[in-house]
């Protein structure tokens, strides 16, 4: 990948303050919601998921056929490399994690693929015009912890 499409890629990166997700805002495909990146290469047009592009740049080039890219943090739209976020494993280490936390069950859909694109299409539109944090929580659907809610008086 040139330097040129390596720029042109953290274009489309919102970074989150201290230790959240970087998002990214370009391109999503459906239904996996998951974002995508094309560039060229002599004339050969190639088109990659966002986080395995971002692992591309931080491993520095083609990353191995049997290893894939897990999203710790578990957004999807996430392309900040950090054990805590995204990170390379084995598809096996990956299903197991998503089984554990319930985003997989066997061969059971557990979440609609309409539904994950449009969490991913909210997520992207919160923070298209720079860091929200309200409109993120808002377009995940995470409620507030306790202790950060405001008081009724």
């Amino acid at each position: 990948m040139t330097q040129r499409a390596q720029q042109r890629f953290w274009r489309h990166v919102v970074r989150g303050e201290g230790e959240q997700c970087w998002i990214w805002v370009g391109a999503i495909s459906s239904p996996d919601g998951y974002g995508r990146f094309t560039w060229q290469i002599d004339r050969r047009r190639r088109t990659v998921s966002a986080h395995r592009v971002a692992l591309m740049i931080a491993h520095g080039g083609e990353l191995p056929g049997d290893l894939v890219g897990e999203h710790f943090c578990c957004e999807p739209l996430c392309v900040r490399v950090a054990d805590d976020h995204l990170r390379l494993t084995t598809q096996a280490t990956n299903l197991a994690r998503a089984v554990a936390l319930g985003r997989h069950s066997s061969n059971r859909q557990v979440v609609a693929s309409y539904d994950r694109a449009q969490r991913s299409y909210r997520v992207r539109e919160a923070v298209l015009e720079g860091w929200n944090e309200t409109a993120l929580r808002a377009a995940k659907g995470d409620a507030l912890a306790p202790d950060q809610q405001p008081g009724l008086w």
